[in-house]
C-alpha cells in the first residue's frame, strides 16, 4: 500500500526511522547545511553536519511522536539483541526529530537538554498548568531555512 503523505505503519519502526531520517535531511539541505551520510550503520549517529570550518555535528535522529501539546522523542536506543536502554552520551552531539504530525524538523544540541536517559520533551503549546521553568520549547529548534 504506497504511504502518500502517511508515515509507515507504527509497528515498522524501521522504515519509520528511516522515513523521518530523509525528512530531517532535507530540511537540514534547505537551511543551507552540507549534510554527510556515514558509510557504516555501525555509528551511533545517523547524519554529520559539516560546519564548513573544520569542525561536524554527529546527528542522531528520531522520530517524535505529539501527544498533550509536546513533542516526545527517547535520548536511548533499544536493539533487538538486548532490551537494556543505551544511552548515546559523548557519541552525538544532537538529535534531529521530525514529528509526523506537526510536519517539522528539530535540531536539538545535547547542551540543550544536559545529561537525559530517558525521554525528552520538546513543549508545541503550553502547559496546561502553566508551567515554564525546565521546559523546552519547541520553536528554537525548529530547522528552518
Amino acid at each position: 500500500m504506497p504511504m502518500r503523505g502517511r508515515m509507515a505503519d507504527q509497528r515498522d519502526t524501521s522504515s519509520r526511522g528511516d522515513i523521518s531520517e530523509i525528512e530531517i535531511a532535507a530540511e537540514l539541505m534547505r537551511a543551507g547545511r552540507r549534510v554527510l551520510r556515514p558509510l557504516s550503520s555501525a555509528s551511533r549517529y545517523d547524519l554529520v553536519i559539516d560546519n564548513r570550518d573544520g569542525t561536524f555535528v554527529r546527528v542522531q535522529c528520531k522520530t517524535g511522536q505529539l501527544r498533550d501539546g509536546r513533542i516526545m522523542f527517547r535520548v536511548y536506543s533499544v536493539s533487538g539483541h538486548t532490551t537494556k536502554a543505551a544511552p548515546y552520551h559523548e557519541e552525538v552531539d544532537a538529535f534531529a526529530v521530525y514529528c509526523p504530525t506537526t510536519r517539522l524538523a528539530y535540531l536539538v544540541p545535547i547542551t540543550a537538554i544536559g545529561i537525559r536517559t530517558g525521554s525528552v520533551c520538546l513543549r508545541v503549546s503550553p502547559a496546561k498548568n502553566g508551567q515554564r521553568n525546565g521546559i523546552h520549547q519547541a520553536e528554537p529548534f525548529v530547522i528552518a531555512p
